[in-house]
């Protein structure tokens, strides 16, 4: 069972750095994976520590985010201080021959060489993986262990197919993830919020207070599945909700008027603004969603925080 040290910066990817932990120490034994050899004991050199955590190591996963390189008061690279413990984990990884899988997270990219110091070597030019936080997280969770397990069996050829980036033939097209993605988040919730909207008033002719529960907490229930299976951004989330508000509510409305002969478009001031009232509770719960769920995994991913 391969040894396994963790790498990340705590400003740049502590709560995806502490998923792949569990996610490595599920597999290979807790005792197997170190992750804060930085978390230095008072009054230990810290370049002796990492050292000493090191030669414990049969490989160094080194977890990149877009904030990697690290910022000064100054505007200088942290990267570049001979004092930053990220920089000598990997000097050190370096030194001592130990291979290095760097993991790219949040849409970063390897650093360029004029970037790091000279002491990183080829450090720019390794191949690299990429772990999204989405549904295609645990198969780039997989792939990672397959490498590891690879290039700690000493086979690290065979091992470089693994490592491209989640770029593979397994890689959903853009295309297609779009399309799965409109069927899950816009489609499905769409659906669900016609046919409570049936039950409720045309069906039963219920208080239309059942209705805005419904139009609460269907979008944000799927507003918070969107943040925490999909990797779309914000500005597609803000798409999604729009969307899903302007068309359950016109769905919607269309659906009463084929049911009571009422006619489609909206007769009064009244009646346009109830129809501007459901449509920004449905889109406004979607956003609640996908941002309350954004912020709980953020202060759940504190825990991995490094002191």
């Amino acid at each position: 069972m391969p040894t396994i040290a963790i790498s990340y910066r705590r400003s740049d990817s502590s709560a995806i750095s502490g998923r792949i932990y569990d996610r490595l120490s599920s597999h290979y034994g807790e005792s197997s994976v170190f992750m804060d050899i930085d978390n230095i004991p008072f009054g230990t050199d810290f370049r002796s520590h990492i050292n000493e955590t090191l030669q414990r190591s049969d490989i160094l996963v080194a977890v990149i985010g877009t904030k990697w390189l690290g910022g000064n008061a100054d505007g200088s690279s942290r990267i570049l201080d001979k004092a930053d413990p990220v920089r000598a984990e990997i000097e050190t990884a370096l030194e001592r021959k130990l291979p290095i899988l760097p993991v790219l997270v949040d849409g970063a990219k390897m650093p360029n060489s004029s970037e790091l110091p000279a002491e990183f070597g080829n450090f720019a030019y390794l191949n690299a993986a990429e772990v999204m936080t989405g549904r295609d997280f645990r198969s780039h969770i997989d792939r990672l262990i397959g490498a590891i397990d690879r290039v700690t069996a000493g086979n690290a050829d065979t091992a470089t197919p693994l490592l491209i980036s989640g770029r593979g033939q397994s890689a959903t097209p853009a295309r297609q993830t779009l399309l799965n993605d409109l069927l899950l988040y816009l489609a499905l919730p769409l659906v669900l919020l016609l046919v409570v909207h049936h039950i409720v008033i045309n069906a039963y002719d219920l208080n239309t207070l059942y209705l805005q529960i419904g139009c609460v907490g269907i979008p944000l229930l799927f507003g918070a599945a969107l943040s925490r299976l999909s990797d779309r951004s914000t500005v597609a989330a803000v798409a999604f909700a729009i969307g899903l508000g302007i068309v359950g509510d016109s769905a919607m409305t269309v659906s009463q008027s084929l049911y009571s002969g009422d006619p489609i478009m909206p007769q009064t001031r009244f009646e346009w603004w109830d129809n501007i009232d459901f449509a920004a509770i449905i889109a406004l719960s979607y956003l609640a969603g996908y941002i309350g769920e954004r912020a709980l995994r953020k202060a759940l991913g504190n825990k991995f925080t490094k002191v």
